[in-house]
């Protein structure tokens, strides 16, 4: 017997390329494996259309628009966000995600402390650095893991670890954090 999931249309985490290179490509396929809605940094697209990724939306600086509509029309349907110079893409990515009530995003390539207000409205998931970064918007993380994996805290104040000796793991099992505000927590990926 099969198990079969039923997703319904932007309910899967959208995926936002920053730097296509910053993970191996085996996690940028198990990214894919949904067919989330993928948008890619302008500082990102040549890497990503040389790795033959299909993208959803383009984040481009309001000067560049002009040359994307036309050296990507082959790329149809696209959309094409701008936005001012100096502004961050990021930011504009996330508020397009906000406003189509997409609840969850994960991301290639930014560091957790480059995310700022009003991101408290989406689940997010950082790979960077070798780490995936995970927000805890709603202060507590249960996860099930091996003995030995380091745990890396942002923002870690006022945080209860059970299970964790210095951040490491101690003995296979639930791994339970808590604290009074959101937080990011990093684990290695590999």
């Amino acid at each position: 017997m099969s198990s079969h999931h039923v997703v319904k249309e932007d309910q899967e985490p959208a995926l936002i390329m920053a730097d296509a290179g910053a993970v191996p490509v085996t996690v940028v396929e198990q990214l894919l494996e949904w067919s989330p809605t993928v948008i890619v940094l302008e500082a990102a697209l040549e890497p990503v259309m040389d790795s033959g990724i299909k993208f959803d939306v383009l984040v481009s600086t309001l000067n560049n628009v002009k040359a994307h509509v036309v050296n990507l029309a082959g790329y149809a349907p696209l959309k094409i966000l701008s936005h001012q110079p100096g502004d961050r893409p990021l930011d504009t990515a996330l508020m397009f995600l906000l406003a189509s009530k997409y609840r969850s995003v994960n991301v290639v390539g930014v560091a957790p402390d480059a995310f700022i207000s009003p991101v408290t409205d989406l689940d997010i998931v950082t790979f960077y650095n070798g780490l995936r970064w995970s927000f805890v918007r709603s202060g507590r993380f249960e996860k099930w893991l091996k003995k030995g994996i380091e745990l890396r805290f942002i923002s870690q104040h006022n945080l209860i670890k059970q299970g964790l000796v210095d951040n490491v793991v101690q003995d296979e099992g639930l791994v339970t954090i808590a604290g009074n505000t959101s937080f990011w927590v990093g684990e290695p990926y590999a």
